[in-house]
């Protein structure tokens, strides 16, 4: 089974690494060519962000519950 894109994995230097997307849902490389970044959210600490350079689509790792309401905030900061 291959790991889903936020899974914990082991890189090729042996250190565990969280598991980046290698595409934006539009098709564009990501590799060397986005922003990373973090956002705090309810269901956890935070997740990873992606950032295309190309397009500006934003991938999250792990993906977004169904019930994720970026209004309100994560629920610990309120």
């Amino acid at each position: 089974m291959r790991p889903e894109v936020g899974d914990l994995v082991l890189g090729v230097d042996g250190q565990w690494m969280v598991r980046p997307p290698e595409r934006c849902t539009n098709g564009h490389r990501l590799a060397g060519r986005c922003i990373v970044g973090t956002m705090p959210c309810r269901c956890q600490d935070r997740h990873l962000t992606w950032c295309c350079d190309e397009c500006g689509h934003i991938t999250f790792g792990p993906p977004l519950g169904v019930d994720y309401d970026p209004l309100n905030g994560p629920a610990r900061f309120r």
